[in-house]
């Protein structure tokens, strides 16, 4: 399968190329050159990512099949329970709101990535990726939990200040991501939209970024890996509607899409491109209703004024994939004459029939009223957009239509209560508990954690400083990342540790100064392993200069020694052009720190269990369970390694080593479970905390308050300060308890709450 854009038709590009590029030079889209027939009867009971398989291989046919699958896999782990759901009220409603960022955006956005760094890497591009999006409110979180501490790739996105929900800009301002930064523009989602493609047409600021071995992409619909995985949920949502006995096999139904960008529904087009029967394609725009103009008078006028409605993400005048389908409709000569009118005068027309659509929109009372109807009548609870779609149903009287439900009611929940007449609080989060005390549906996750989560990014700017804003974020040099760590878990001493998303990080350069480089070798840990690894290949050093940015507290049992490590030994790596191989590395930093427990999960991610053995390392990381989360309780005092160290016995009895043992195979089990009552056995130690918590002023009054409240347990991080609590994941009420009642000891201590990273040290 090729793909060509949609102002050059002569322009033949693979898959992988096409999903690299995201954009045509040209300024066109990437459409595939023919569609492929699929018969949905022949898959009706394969499960989604089977079935996304076999979708996506008709189109991406330059990709490994297994590899493939591999990433669709990989992909869809991040959604709770079923990946896409129909409800049957007195309507059809497909559910896709159910992965890490509550909106339909997830289907493509967790998958995205991993396409584009497989493509990068089977086409041998070795160059950084700028990602650029625009959002107008759920792209954008999703873009940066997809593209979340990619390795070699960036994300800037932008979204207009006032045009989002405070949820959602709450999602993206809070992203804790190495590789990202969120920016509001004071202008609407056009202007931000309009800006990146011009820079994505502007070859001076693509010269400039191609100097530093830069080249642009994007996480937007116009990125034709964005569009294509959005094909697959309209054929499960049938096969779905079939094995229900809703409908026969062959019957046609109807689909209705909120839509502004005309993304979503667009996916619907290809679907029946390929053979799904389809009777009509409904469009519903909110008060923005461009789109329904258009297919109903084939005048396409973005020159109104953007009226902000309740639901913001539809609140768009350009809509970028209405391209592809003028294209499919037409020619690429006609594509480029509407893009250039639409370009200088923000108005075209385009006589044309489109029997596959109809269309309406619904104003904002009419929004308001179908959230209400649809809750009192149907007992289920929507948010705005799916609500300007059921309204247009109702309208219309549709039947045998699936609705497509695009996010999460509890993004919204301000405007979801007071359509209900409900009273609304200033604070979102309390309309949020409201909401769930009203309707008992349940809050998702990443939702309920997004309360405590603190502002990251706080960029606001002017629409015409965009160019400037994108130079200036790709012209950083290359960075190294390396996560906190906690080890020696309860009874896990020397084996057990955990990565926290809690970073050291440096930027790389090379520097000429041999003479201070080789003082900084003498002191600095990581300069010391950045030597060492050289010597260990009999490799010529190459001096560099480290500018670290320390964000773990050092001496407080966090592994700040460990992430030096790390660093020194991964920039070597990148001097000397090896393929970074986390074994290997794992191998040379655990000769310089002694003992594997704190480099492994610093290298690899998530929880580790590690021995060292004849100078060889054995590792095995497994996925703690969601049912428990960390708090970080961090004294304001240091606690040196050698110090502890120097605290413990020479030798245990037989009855504490064989505790520890017992316990520690418990821990492990138990930390996978979420177990309550097994954790609160499992983490007693007899190896070093009865002999290293006596280092700490206070421990006994400390231990009293973590015991009068909700926490499972407690351990020492490392070798101390630093104690690491453990609550049960919607324990709301212990860190305020626990917090409260430590400012009443004389010590200064801090209380941070902690997620696993899950990834690693990375390279940008």
């Amino acid at each position: 399968m090729k793909f060509l854009s949609t102002r050059n038709s002569k322009l033949k590009i693979s898959a992988r190329e096409a999903i690299v590029k995201g954009i045509s030079d040209d300024g066109g889209l990437f459409v595939p050159e023919s569609f492929p027939k699929f018969n949905i009867m022949e898959n009706l009971n394969l499960k989604y990512t089977d079935l996304a398989h076999k979708i996506l291989s008709l189109y991406l046919t330059d990709f490994d099949s297994n590899k493939l699958l591999e990433i669709i896999e990989k992909s869809y782990t991040s959604f709770e329970g079923e990946i896409a759901k129909v409800s049957y009220k007195k309507d059809f409603y497909l559910e896709l709101y159910h992965g890490k960022t509550s909106a339909f955006k997830d289907f493509a956005l967790c998958l995205l990535p991993n396409l584009l760094t497989y493509a990068k890497e089977s086409l041998g591009i070795k160059e950084k990726t700028l990602i650029l999006t625009a959002t107008s409110g759920d792209t954008g979180k999703a873009a940066l939990e997809g593209f979340y501490n990619t390795e070699n790739i960036d994300i800037l996105v932008l979204y207009p200040t006032e045009g989002v929900s405070a949820i959602q800009k709450k999602q993206m301002d809070s992203t804790d991501s190495l590789n990202s930064k969120v920016i509001s523009i004071d202008g609407n989602f056009d202007d931000a939209q309009s800006a990146v493609k011009k820079i994505f047409n502007d070859n001076k600021i693509k010269n400039k970024l191609s100097e530093k071995n830069i080249y642009l992409s994007s996480a937007n619909s116009i990125n034709i890996g964005r569009l294509l995985p959005q094909i697959v949920y309209y054929f499960y949502a049938y096969a779905d509607l079939v094995n229900s006995k809703k409908i026969s096999g062959g019957d046609k139904i109807s689909f209705c899409v909120p839509t502004g960008n005309f993304g979503d529904i667009l996916a619907g087009y290809y679907a029946r491109e390929m053979g799904l029967p389809i009777e009509k394609l409904i469009i519903a725009s909110n008060s923005n209703n461009v789109l329904t103009e258009f297919f109903m008078s084939g005048l396409y006028d973005a020159n109104k004024k953007l009226k902000k409605t309740i639901s913001p993400s539809m609140d768009i005048l350009v809509s970028s994939n209405l391209e592809r389908l003028l294209y499919h409709k037409s020619s690429d000569s006609v594509v480029r004459e509407k893009m250039k009118e639409l370009a200088a005068s923000r108005i075209f027309t385009f006589e044309n029939e489109f029997p596959e659509f109809l269309c309406g929109y619904a104003d904002e009372e009419e929004t308001k009223n179908a959230i209400a109807k649809t809750f009192y009548e149907e007992n289920y609870l929507i948010d705005p957009h799916t609500a300007v779609a059921k309204h247009i149903v109702d309208e219309f009287g549709l039947k045998n239509t699936v609705i497509l439900s695009t996010a999460s009611p509890y993004k919204f929940s301000t405007a979801v209560l007071s359509s209900l007449g409900e009273k609304v609080s200033q604070d979102e989060f309390e309309n949020i508990d409201y909401l769930y005390k009203i309707s008992g549906v349940k809050i998702p996750r990443e939702i309920k954690k997004l309360k405590s989560k603190k502002i990251i990014h706080d960029n606001k700017i002017n629409k015409d400083e965009i160019e400037d804003e994108v130079l200036k974020f790709a012209n950083r040099g290359m960075r190294i990342a390396v996560p906190a760590t906690s080890a020696n878990i309860g009874p896990g001493f020397d084996s057990l540790g955990l990565a926290l998303k809690l970073y050291n990080t440096s930027e790389l350069k090379k520097s000429k100064d041999l003479k201070s480089f080789n003082e900084n070798v003498k002191d600095n840990l990581t300069y010391k392993a950045y030597a060492h690894t050289f010597e260990i290949y009999g490799e010529k050093i190459v001096p560099i200069d480290f500018k670290l940015n320390s964000d773990i507290p050092m001496s407080r049992g966090l592994g700040s020694s460990a992430t030096c490590v790390v660093i020194g030994i991964m920039a070597a790596f990148s001097v000397m052009n090896k393929k970074f191989d986390k074994k290997e590395i794992l191998k040379i930093a655990t000769k310089i720190e002694g003992h594997p427990d704190n480099v492994s999960p610093a290298i690899f991610g998530g929880i580790t269990a590690s021995i060292l053995e004849d100078e060889e390392v054995y590792v095995e990381k497994f996925k703690v369970s969601d049912k428990i989360k960390f708090l970080a309780l961090i004294p304001d005092f240091k606690l040196s390694t050698e110090r502890a160290r120097e605290v413990l016995p020479k030798s245990y009895n037989k009855k504490d080593v064989v505790f520890n043992i017992s316990h520690l195979s418990l821990l492990i089990l138990s930390l996978i479970s979420g177990d309550e009552n097994n954790l609160k056995a499992a983490l007693q130690d007899k190896i070093h905390e009865p002999y290293r918590f006596k280092f700490i002023p206070e421990i006994n009054e400390i231990e009293k308050i973590i015991g009068k409240s909700s926490a499972i347990a407690h351990y020492l991080s490392g070798s101390g300060s630093t104690i690491m609590i453990l609550l049960k994941e919607n324990d709301k009420e212990s860190e305020e308890f626990i917090r409260g009642k430590l400012k009443k000891l004389s010590g200064e201590y801090k209380l941070i709450p902690l997620e696993i990273d899950d990834k690693g040290a990375f390279i940008i």
